[in-house]
């Protein structure tokens, strides 16, 4: 049996401006367009300077390593599907981002150890949630289980949030106490940020 063959994409801006990243093959993971991730940096810009960044459902990792580039001062990613892991490693290395955490597994339970180490770092963080979107089988109740996560981020750790998201589901205006600031759509994709 062949292995999949993986897709590349590029960093768009930053000390890793144009480098290559792997994109996992298959259908586990759904890559963040480039267009969504330049929407998503040009909000944020200066804003991610000397904080932290959490990538939860990670995949590839291409949205934290773009936050990396662009001066975020520690990055995490949490990813559960292992060959989505291996590609996030592969990325992790060949850009040679220094104090990236990574951890394989459930993102509902592994999001406490990314806390833990911004809480460790004294850093607030940007958390980033890509689940799959809720139309996947057994994926059903997904964006109810992501906001219960959300409402419980603590406020001390916690600079913003942003939820990836198809764009004919509207999560709730307020999340325990973080509330919708603004949404962007992109087609079938839809951003949306809060802020406590």
């Amino acid at each position: 049996m062949k292995p999949p063959v993986l897709l590349e994409t590029k960093i768009i801006a930053g000390r890793y401006k144009g480098r290559k990243i792997l994109l996992p093959a298959g259908e586990g993971t759904r890559p963040t367009k480039n267009i969504v991730r330049e929407s998503l940096f040009d909000t944020l810009q200066t804003e991610l300077f000397g904080h932290g960044f959490v990538e939860v459902f990670a995949g590839s990792g291409s949205v934290g390593l773009e936050a990396a580039s662009r001066g975020c001062e520690s990055v995490c990613f949490i990813e559960a599907d292992r060959a989505a892991y291996g590609v996030l490693q592969k990325n992790i290395q060949s850009l040679g981002v220094e104090g990236a955490r990574s951890w394989q597994g459930d993102s509902f339970a592994l999001l406490g150890e990314a806390v833990a180490y911004l809480k460790l770092l004294r850093q607030k963080g940007w958390f980033y949630f890509d689940p799959p979107f809720d139309i996947r089988e057994g994926q059903e109740s997904v964006y109810p289980q992501v906001e219960a996560l959300i409402a419980a981020l603590p406020i001390e750790q916690t600079q913003g949030v942003i939820i990836e998201h198809r764009s004919e589901y509207a999560p709730s205006d307020l999340i325990g106490p973080y509330h919708l600031v603004k949404r962007r759509k992109f087609g079938k994709t839809t951003l949306s940020y809060y802020a406590a």
